[in-house]
This record gives C-alpha cells, sequence and structure tokens, in this order.
C-alpha cells in the first residue's frame, strides 16, 4: 500500500509539474499563430520557479502583442506617409508648367507684346492637357479605395472582353482577335474594376505598338483552366510590340514604375490588387504567338448551385 501511495503522489506530482512544462511548449509551438486567441497560461501553483516560468512566459506574450500593435501601426503610418508623398509628387508635377505658362501668359498681357492674344489659345490648351493629367492621377489613386467598396457581381467575363475589345477595335493600323473557348465563362468579382483592369492591360498593348511600329496586332483568348482543382478561365493579351525588357521585369507589378513619359506608374500595381482581391493571378512572360507581351490572367469561375462549381469567395 505504500508503494502503491508513493507511486500515485509521484504521478500527481509528476504531472503537476510536466503539465504546464506541456502547455508553455505547445503555446511556444504556436507563438506567432494569428488565431487571436488567447495565448497565456493559467497557473495556481505555488510561487516557485515554475510559476515565476509561467509568469515570465505570460508577460513575453504580452509584450509581443504590444510589439505586434506597435509595429502594425508604424506599417500603416508609413503607408500613409508613403501614399501622401506619391500624391503630392503626382500633383505637384502638372502644377508647376502650369504656373509657369500663366505666368508667362500675364507678363506678355503686362508688356502688351503683339500677339499675346494668339498665345491664350496655346497656352489654354496646354493648361487643359495638364489638369487632365491631374484629373487621371486623382482617378488613379481614388480607385485603390474604391476597388475594396464594390459590391461583387456576377456577370459574364465574355461580354465584359467584348466590351473592352469593341472600344479599341477603330482603329487602322491595329487589328484585334478575340475568342474565347468556354460557352458561357462566368465571373462573381467587382465588375467595374475587373473591367478597368482589362482596359488597362489593352492600353498598354496597343500604346506598345503606337510606340514601336505603329502597326501591329492584338489577341485576346479566353481558354478553361484549374484552380486548385477548381474550375477557372485563363484570359491571355497578346501584343506584337516590342515587350517588356529584362531589366523591367522584376519591377513590372510594383507601384511607381512606368515606361512611359506619363502616368502615375499604378497601373499594373492596381490591377494586379484587383485580380488577387477576385482570388486571380496575373503574370507576364513573352508572347510565343506574336512575339511582343502577354499578360495572362487566371481568375476562379462561378457557376450557379446546379453546375459543378459551387461559390467561390471573393477577397476583401
Amino acid at each position: 500500500l505504500l508503494i502503491i501511495a508513493a507511486v500515485a503522489l509521484g504521478a500527481f506530482l509528476g504531472n503537476s509539474l510536466v503539465r504546464p512544462l506541456s502547455e508553455i511548449r505547445n503555446k511556444l509551438a504556436h507563438l506567432t499563430s494569428s488565431d487571436g486567441g488567447d495565448r497565456h497560461i493559467s497557473y495556481r501553483g505555488p510561487d516557485d520557479e515554475l510559476g515565476i516560468l509561467v509568469q515570465s512566459y505570460n508577460k513575453m506574450v504580452d509584450d509581443l502583442d504590444e510589439s505586434t500593435r506597435r509595429l502594425a501601426q508604424s506599417e500603416r503610418e508609413q503607408a500613409w506617409k508613403e501614399m501622401a508623398r506619391q500624391v503630392a509628387h503626382e500633383i505637384k508635377n502638372p502644377l508647376t508648367p502650369m504656373r509657369l505658362s500663366i505666368q508667362h501668359l500675364m507678363r506678355l498681357k503686362e508688356q502688351n507684346h503683339p500677339g499675346w492674344e494668339e498665345k491664350v489659345t496655346t497656352i489654354g490648351a496646354s493648361l487643359l492637357e495638364q489638369i487632365g493629367t491631374l484629373s487621371d492621377t486623382a482617378d488613379e489613386f481614388s480607385t485603390i479605395a474604391k476597388s475594396f467598396n464594390e459590391t461583387p457581381d456576377v456577370f459574364s467575363l465574355d461580354e465584359l472582353l467584348k466590351e473592352q475589345v469593341t472600344i479599341f477595335d477603330n482603329r487602322d493600323n491595329i487589328t484585334f482577335q478575340y475568342g474565347c473557348l468556354p460557352a458561357d465563362p462566368t465571373l462573381k468579382a467587382r465588375r467595374h474594376q475587373m473591367a478597368r483592369t482589362f482596359l488597362n492591360i489593352i492600353t498598354n498593348a496597343v500604346q506598345s505598338i503606337e510606340g514601336a511600329s505603329g502597326e501591329g496586332s492584338v489577341a485576346i483568348t479566353v481558354s478553361d483552366a484549374l484552380i486548385d482543382g477548381s474550375k477557372a478561365y485563363l484570359v491571355d493579351i497578346e501584343d506584337s510590340g516590342p515587350g517588356v525588357s529584362e531589366e523591367n521585369l522584376a519591377k513590372l507589378f510594383t507601384p511607381n514604375f512606368t515606361t512611359k513619359s506619363s502616368g502615375t506608374g499604378l497601373g499594373l500595381a492596381i490591377c494586379k490588387s484587383i485580380i488577387e482581391q477576385s482570388g486571380g493571378t496575373i503574370s507576364y512572360h513573352r508572347s510565343d504567338k506574336l512575339g511582343g507581351a502577354c499578360f495572362t490572367v487566371l481568375l476562379p469561375a462561378y457557376e450557379n448551385l446546379d453546375g459543378a462549381a459551387g461559390e467561390v469567395e471573393v477577397a476583401s
């Protein structure tokens, strides 16, 4: 009986010591988890070495949470500062020539310079162009906020792309080829933002051709694909332009990057964000068909409940 009692007492004391240590080990293993659960350890034992260890662990958890909160706040503040810097930079660029043009026109009028009235038309046209640049800049930045507020819709990808092709298919120097293999490709996404995305990519293709040879072709193809075993659609937008140079590939989808003389450099970065919010991806490679750029957009399909695939949740 004494031996049995000693074994039982030893097992009880051993469990009372090992249980908090095992709990500390498990908590440490998931310390970086973002599930938001309580990561503190409740220990009601004596204020011994083990109790001090538990207290130290709980304090470390509190310090880590506070550091994470401060880091997140610092990152948000830095993001806002960077955004404010970009807005100020993009607004300041056209304001400088606008001010100089108006000052020049005022000096001509004060000096009663011959022909200053004719200058009004030229300078006025320049000012209107700069105002248009400011408006485009405001639209680019407001799109970032709007893309998170628009309600996802169910719509036909085929009809959406045909609308974009119709906008551009009126040029004598560029031919458009469009093909849609799926019978009725349906998406659930933010339709306005998705239309803006394809409009931006096609605009880049047209400008690339016009900036090079001036004549060429753009081909848009929709085909079936899979995302993690689920039905999806693949959209290839190819052009016969010069494509993207090797040194610019790594910066292609980053903000503030552009090879154009005008613009904010936010187009493809916003396109990537919109597509990823819809559960898709966008990538670039050299076109095998036309020899220029090829942007490939992969988007999850949406079908009714009686179809093969269910609803696709749109990321917020």
